[in-house]
């Protein structure tokens, strides 16, 4: 087995189902179940190592040293850590289900050669002792690679594929380091995500969505979340998966379609109240996004 830096120290409660080197320098942790009772789960690195983490399940929190750290269903987190240790708390009956795949640095540098097909691009040089995630909303090859690993996981040890294992771990590692280091991507190269900009998002969306009948500007939208606009477009797309515009959008085209359920809007109160003044507009936005036309979901006693 690879000598990969990693130390446990956690309640017998925590269930770590799989271990498994996919090939040296390359681990994977594969953890399902649910939590017995009230404990703590603690990792520590006793040097440098990148992880690629997935939860299927519930968002985790922990925290990294003194930076903490979500790791939310949906996204995948590239994380570059140093000496460190890692301690997250888990309540009784508490499911989940997650994938940690642990790469060290001097394979990390030659996965990034091969993706990019040059040389220059290191470890060190994505480090933020600050902030050492990154997070991606998952797209559709992650679901379905993600989807293969879970029934690969759900076999017993001895009917494991390791050459197909191999070949999935590879790829979710391919199409991260590519959003890293892909040239398309110069604009939409990942920014480190600290808790105190998690906390600015979390609050930009509250802000949309109790004013979806009069939305704030992103000038004004930047400064009450105090995040300048440029910084907060690209976060904002980069936690969400979408940008402020589409987020705004979908929200309106949800809250409108539950008060034409209720019965209790016609078509235009249901559209003043998520802020369009043009019905007309409304009603093509909301045939685009749900495929009917809004009268028809109104129901008919």
């Amino acid at each position: 087995m690879s000598d990969l830096s990693l130390k446990f120290k956690s309640s017998s409660g925590f269930p770590l189902r799989k271990q498994i080197e996919v090939r040296p320098g390359v681990q994977l942790f594969f953890s399902s179940g649910i939590i017995d009772r009230k404990l703590q789960w603690v990792t520590a690195t006793t040097s440098p190592i990148f992880e690629l983490a997935y939860s299927q399940k519930n968002s985790l929190y922990s925290e990294l040293g003194n930076v903490p750290v979500e790791i939310k269903p949906g996204y995948s987190n590239l994380g570059f850590l140093g000496e460190t240790r890692s301690r997250s708390e888990y309540q009784c009956g508490e499911e989940i289900r997650t994938y940690s795949i642990w790469v060290e640095p001097h394979i990390f540098d030659d996965f990034c050669e091969a993706v990019c097909g040059e040389k220059g691009q290191k470890f060190s040089a994505f480090q933020n002792f600050a902030c050492p995630y990154y997070s991606f909303r998952h797209d559709t090859r992650e679901e379905i690679l993600l989807s293969k690993l879970d029934n690969e996981m759900e076999m017993s040890t001895g009917q494991l594929n390791r050459l197909l294992l191999e070949s999935q771990v590879l790829e979710l590692l391919s199409i991260n380091i590519e959003r890293l280091l892909c040239p398309d991507w110069k604009e939409d190269r990942p920014l480190p995500l600290s808790a105190a900009d998690m906390e600015c998002l979390h609050n930009a969306r509250e802000i949309l969505i109790r004013r979806l009948d009069c939305p704030p500007s992103l000038q004004e939208l930047s400064y009450l979340i105090r995040m300048n606009d440029y910084k907060m477009k690209r976060l904002f797309k980069q936690y969400y998966g979408k940008t402020i515009y589409q987020y705004l959008r979908e929200e309106r085209m949800k809250k409108a379609y539950v008060l034409l359920q209720d019965g209790h809007y016609n078509v235009s109160q249901a559209a003043f109240t998520v802020g369009y003044t043009n019905i007309s507009h409304f009603s093509e936005a909301f045939k685009k996004y749900f495929g009917v036309s809004p009268h028809k979901v109104i129901p008919h006693i």
